[in-house]
């Protein structure tokens, strides 16, 4: 895979002027040969490297089935085939919302959030009662608008994911009292597994703020949930495994 993407590149970079090259990147991403001997080798290994099913790296929804371009094409085509370029991403996020996006600041440096590169969670805040995500910086505003992260049923799905994943602790915090190891095990899995990663890790890092009392008002049995997340265990054990 990688050799085949470094001819690509250099095919690239053999062509003269940007929109010739632009041209070439493009016509070469839809060759059946690159898609059968690159794209989809590239495809599956972002799959392994993703959280639960194939979770779009944007929005954290299951079943992940596109590659993106961080950097488009038609911004920077000599990306076209650079591995550390390609996100996993859902059809809703690749297609749908982003597309060809990529704003900048006044240094340079991308709009758009890349968590291949940096915590998202500097620039992004989940709030857990509503399930949506609000900007904690203009790159994160920017993400929020440019993905979609609120849109549709993307904060009910997260509203539910919270609940799934409350019950699961509740189970798994259980099973480890009474020594079921098998049992936790099941439970751990569960939580692995949901969609929406970052909704599991927005409850662990909320859990430990001073302010997380606030953080978690309105949800269900919420004394109990911050007791359990707050727990040695669940911070080392599930933050590492997760």
């Amino acid at each position: 895979m990688e050799l085949r993407l470094g001819v690509l590149t250099r095919e690239v970079t053999a062509t003269t002027g940007s929109v010739e090259q632009v041209r070439t990147a493009n016509l070469a991403w839809k060759r059946k040969t690159f898609r059968r001997d690159a794209y989809a080798p590239a495809l599956g290994r972002l799959k392994e490297m993703a959280p639960g099913h194939d979770c779009c790296m944007y929005c954290g929804q299951n079943l992940a089935d596109h590659i993106d371009h961080y950097v488009p094409i038609n911004v920077d085509p000599l990306q076209a085939f650079s591995w550390l370029n390609y996100l996993l991403a859902c059809s809703t996020c690749n297609s749908r919302f982003k597309k060809g996006a990529h704003a900048v600041d006044d240094t340079g440096i991308p709009m758009l959030v890349n968590p291949t590169v940096e915590d998202p969670f500097v620039h992004l805040h989940l709030v857990l009662d509503t399930g949506e995500y609000c900007g904690l910086s203009p790159r994160g505003e920017y993400t929020v608008s440019t993905c979609g992260l609120n849109a549709d049923k993307r904060p009910e799905a997260r509203r539910h994911a919270r609940n799934v994943m409350s019950l699961a602790l509740e189970r798994w915090w259980t099973a480890r009292d009474r020594g079921l190891p098998d049992e936790m095990s099941h439970a751990l899995s569960v939580i692995r597994d949901q969609p929406f990663a970052g909704v599991f890790q927005a409850m662990l890092r909320q859990a430990v703020r001073s302010e997380a009392d606030l953080l978690f008002a309105g949800i269900r049995d919420n004394a109990r949930l911050l007791d359990i997340l707050r727990s040695p265990g669940v911070q080392n054990e599930l933050r590492m495994s997760v």
